[in-house]
């Protein structure tokens, strides 16, 4: 019997079957006796994808190779295993795995080597394939959409099946599954009480990778498909390496791993240190959204009487600004001509030209700011809901130009609202996507906007997919993507600086993906607090980015009849600039919601909201500015005698911790514990934290601005905190 291969890195010990080539075991050095994985023998080594003379999809794997030429290497204290498959797939196509690992290195890494000589137009190579446990204890860290998710219990069971089809760009999957796109970040882990495994790449180029967890028996797999740039026919060693390793300990403790590479790159520069973000934006307007047309997606889209002519939001927004005390931004919302979100045939905007431009002037005299959500590139062609009829638009100006397309060359139609709002998504790389956002965006800054979400529907700012080979870019998504969205972002900003506008600023719908971090100011980053929005919910991309660039929870969720201090209470303690939707007599919309429903009927006090939303903006623009601007998130800190609020709506019952804390290090290093209180009632408790000094600052922010010190006592310290209001604990 031929003895496994055996690597050894600082804290783990790897093995190989050398008969397949497939890793088969990954163990801490610490806890030999404890197998992290749930490797079988019908999973491969790797798997790749290309695409047949139709456009299809054909996957193969490393099953269907050769037997493998398996060698170990050492020099400099380093030992490599390489693993050579040829003939996969019974094709002139060869794929050489490297294994690498040191007793100076926590992880091993890996790298592969493809030769194709049969010249397939190969989409994507899957390594390492990584099958962990799936038991009741197991948590499953994703870097995706919203934040961050934690998957774990029945959410873990119900993970799609490992199947082909998880791993290709097509509109099934959404417009935009990859990274640098709805995964953030480029890495997963899995969390045991035994131990956990982390997965990562440690790319700095933007190559376009899927990740994801989906259930392989006998366990759930983490998988990374690394697609596009690979040679058809030709050679190509993959340029960036993928960490594995163990680790123990919780979300936070892999995320540690993560950030403490992340940070290190090139697209993570502090805002202490940029230089394109407005003072403006840095003073935390609270964000307020105006819907011009409808009050649902899903329903019928009327103009809005209240806020038309757009001048009569001024008294309404007045009101917003003076209970809250602080100025506004005030984010305007489905104007475009065609309807909500209609684009690009959207001007002029529902009522006009001149009374947009007119409001903006006044708005922006009162110290406030204006922006807008839109559409980013995607092409409607219908909205059901107000008769518009785009199909003749689209062909009068040859749409189909500029349309991403699938694999088989059709176009991408948009599947997520097609029964709303019917459309294509569009190739940024393309001129014509390019022409027409440039066009858009222009007119956008001439009436004087100054926050402009343009890529609000390519949410984490990504660039759509497109296997188009007319377009200027190779037939396959890869690099050029993220080459696409840096010229269009230079193209906003040669706009701004030609207008005159040096205070522009770009946002994008969900946390920006990292690689993109330096080209936008702003995201909107919506909060699930416990009880409402998203279950798997964590704070992670807060954890991993905050320092890089300002976040707005405008369009997060929270329980009724109390949403709206709920939501900003996370907010407000997650580093996030709050808001809320403002509804024709000049009350907030109070309602659990990511985004829109219904004005009536009322729900909960709209004094309580506003009131929250005050201390939240004062705790930022004061004692906390240090930390909720411009800080590190940190562990949170124990509360001890926190109580949960429970109560019955609609036959769903609510248990809501009465107060939202997190814990932050400010860019000297100093540490504060921010704790918001969103009900009627003053709360009590104990902050224990051992990093804490032994005498600690207390900021209290409710009706009155408080500060005092207080001696710790066993890393503990009672805090009250007023009811709608804030405390920093700083020390």
């Amino acid at each position: 019997m031929v003895e496994r291969p055996v690597l050894h890195t600082a804290v783990d010990r790897l093995s190989f079957d050398p008969g397949s080539g497939r890793l088969v075991s990954l163990r801490s050095l610490r806890r030999l006796d404890i197998e992290l994985l749930a490797s079988a023998p019908e999973h491969p080594a790797l798997a790749l994808q290309y695409l047949d003379a139709s456009g299809a999809f054909v996957q193969v794997d490393s099953h269907e190779a050769e037997p493998p030429e398996v060698s170990v290497t050492e020099e400099g204290g380093e030992r490599r295993l390489t693993i050579a498959f040829r003939r996969v797939g019974g094709l002139d196509l060869d794929v050489e795995l490297s294994v690498r690992a040191s007793a100076e290195d926590r992880f091993s890494r890996w790298t592969c080597r493809v030769r194709n000589g049969a010249g397939v137009r190969l989409v994507d190579v899957q390594f390492p394939f990584v099958v962990v446990p799936a038991g009741e204890d197991a948590k499953v860290l994703l870097p995706a959409s919203h934040g961050g998710h934690l998957i774990e219990g029945a959410a873990l069971q119900a993970l799609p099946v490992d199947e082909p089809r998880r791993w290709q760009l097509i509109p099934e999957n959404g417009n935009s599954p990859h990274y640098p796109g709805r995964y953030f970040a480029q890495f997963l882990a899995c969390c045991r009480p035994q131990g956990g495994v982390y997965l990562a790449c440690e790319d700095t180029e933007a190559n376009v990778k899927l990740l994801g967890a989906v259930r392989r028996e006998p366990g759930v797999r983490l998988g990374i498909a690394h697609v596009g740039d690979w040679p058809s026919p030709g050679e190509r060693t993959l340029e960036y390496e993928v960490v594995l390793g163990t680790f123990e300990g919780d979300w936070y403790d892999a995320a540690d791993l993560y950030r403490e590479w992340t940070l290190r790159q090139k697209w993570a520069t502090p805002l202490t240190r940029r230089t394109d973000v407005p003072q403006w934006l840095l003073d935390s307007p609270p964000h307020i959204t105006i819907r011009l047309q409808g009050y649902v997606d899903d329903g019928p889209a009327p103009a809005i009487e209240e806020f038309l002519p757009y001048e009569r939001c001024l008294p309404l927004l007045q009101g917003v600004a003076d209970r809250v005390e602080a100025p506004l931004t005030a984010v305007l919302m489905s104007w475009e001509r065609g309807g909500p979100w209609v684009y690009p045939d959207c001007f002029p905007p529902v009522g006009g030209d001149g009374s947009l431009a007119g409001f903006i002037a006044q708005a922006r005299e009162r110290g406030w700011h204006v922006g807008s959500f839109c559409n980013g590139t995607r092409w409607v062609t219908r909205h059901l809901f107000n008769g518009y009829e785009g199909q003749a638009y689209f062909e009068a100006h040859r749409g189909e130009q500029g349309a991403c397309r699938r694999a088989d060359g059709e176009l991408w139609a948009e599947h997520w609202d097609a029964n709303w709002r019917p459309s294509y998504i569009c190739c940024m790389a393309a001129e014509q996507t390019r022409e027409i956002a440039v066009d858009f965006v222009r007119r956008l800054i001439g009436w004087g906007m100054e926050s402009i979400q343009y890529f609000d529907q390519n949410c984490n700012a990504a660039t759509f997919p497109c296997f188009s080979a007319e377009h200027g870019h190779p037939a396959v998504p890869g690099k050029w993507m993220a080459a696409a969205m840096e010229r269009m972002i230079a193209d906003f900003r040669r706009l701004a600086e030609e207008a005159g506008e040096s205070a522009v600023i770009q946002s994008t719908e969900n946390p920006c993906n990292e690689t993109c971090l330096q080209l936008f100011q702003q995201s909107d980053v919506r909060v699930s607090p416990p009880g409402s929005g998203l279950a798997d919910f964590v704070p992670l991309y807060r954890y991993l980015y905050h320092e890089c660039s300002i976040l707005h929870g405008m369009m997060s969720t929270g329980g009724e009849p109390y949403a709206l201090p709920i939501r900003n209470a996370w907010n407000g303690v997650l580093g996030e600039i709050p808001g809320a939707v403002l509804t024709g007599d000049g009350e907030l919309l109070n309602r659990e919601t990511f985004n829109w429903a219904e004005w009536e009927p009322k729900v909960g006090s709209n004094e309580d909201a506003l009131e929250m939303i005050r201390t939240v903006t004062a705790l930022r623009r004061g004692a906390g500015r240090d930390f909720l601007v411009y800080g590190r998130m940190q562990r949170p800190a124990e509360l001890e005698g926190l109580p949960a609020i429970e109560w019955e709506r609609a036959g769903r019952r609510y248990a809501v911790p009465a107060l939202a804390h997190a814990a932050w290090q400010a860019p000297d290093g100093r540490l504060a514990v921010a704790l918001a209180n969103w009900t009627t009632e003053a709360q009590t408790v104990t902050v224990k934290d051992a990093r804490l000094r032994p005498r600690v600052s207390v900021h209290v922010y409710g009706r009155e601005v408080e500060r005092g010190e207080v001696g710790l006592n066993e890393g503990r310290a009672g805090v009250s905190v007023p009811a709608l209001g804030c405390v920093l604990v700083e020390g």
